[in-house]
């Protein structure tokens, strides 16, 4: 993010940038998931086929799964800020049962054999 930003001054620019231009709200839940779908293809391509990683699209894809949330937030009036904020608190609390019960199985799966 350019420096200076917050998710919610990008929220805002993004609504300034596409003034007029936004999806109605089940159109911009479409979009989320077409890019996810996007994200998902590129990382498939490359870890389970073997196709060279283009970073540039990745990091591409990455921003419209962004530019979709931030339509979505301002459809429905969340905070993004205010939001991320909570969501890393109540992580934090969570992480460490987690880390307890799946992390073997998560390095496993990784094959770095921590854990």
């Amino acid at each position: 993010m350019p420096e200076g930003y917050t998710l919610e001054s990008l929220r805002r620019r993004l609504d300034e940038i596409l003034d007029g231009l936004q999806h109605p709200p089940l159109g911009a839940a479409t979009a989320l998931a077409e890019e996810c779908g996007e994200v998902a293809k590129l990382v498939l391509d490359h870890h389970a086929y073997g196709a060279p990683l283009d970073s540039n699209a990745l990091g591409g894809e990455l921003v419209d799964v962004m530019v979709c949330l931030c339509e979505i937030a301002s459809q429905h009036g969340i905070d993004l800020d205010a939001a991320v904020s909570s969501k890393l608190e109540d992580l934090a609390g969570r992480a460490p049962k987690w880390r307890e019960e799946l992390g073997r199985a998560l390095s496993k799966a990784r094959g770095d054999g921590h854990g």
